[in-house]
């Protein structure tokens, strides 16, 4: 797993459609739901005319989590749902990048520690749960 400054990355050999549907599964074994998508590549390419690869954003939720976050601090609902991204990797398969929930810690949001480590534990177990699929 390749941890940037604010995401979790993996790689899959999965296309696009397949890692999609991998990545909903494992999401869901650790609680998450997905309360939005972003189809980004078809609204640049309705919008702008634009052809990119596919990319994907997936907008994933774990309600008791969520519940913690808001109860330490009402305003962290700009911050959710977690995002997670699929994109067509140029060299083959489909790029996961999760948002790091710690990365909300360094904008400041007090009392969130506990839940941000928890969060970002069950993103780290379902992206492991990808790789060793």
């Amino acid at each position: 797993m390749d941890e940037q400054r604010y995401t979790l990355t993996i790689t899959l050999e999965d296309g696009p459609a397949e890692a999609e549907q991998r990545v909903r599964d494992a999401l869901a074994a650790q609680g998450f739901g997905v309360l939005s998508e972003i189809d980004v590549q078809a609204a640049l390419r309705d919008k702008l005319g634009e052809e990119i690869g596919a990319y994907k954003i997936l907008g994933a939720c774990n309600p008791p989590l969520a519940s913690r976050a808001i109860a330490a601090d009402a305003d962290i609902g700009a911050l959710l749902p977690c995002n997670v991204l699929l994109r067509a990797n140029p060299d083959g398969g489909t790029d996961v990048a999760a948002a790091d929930p710690r990365a909300m810690l360094s904008l400041g949001a007090a009392g969130l520690e506990d839940v941000a480590a928890e969060a970002r534990e069950r993103i780290e177990a379902a992206l492991a749960a990808l790789s060793e699929g």
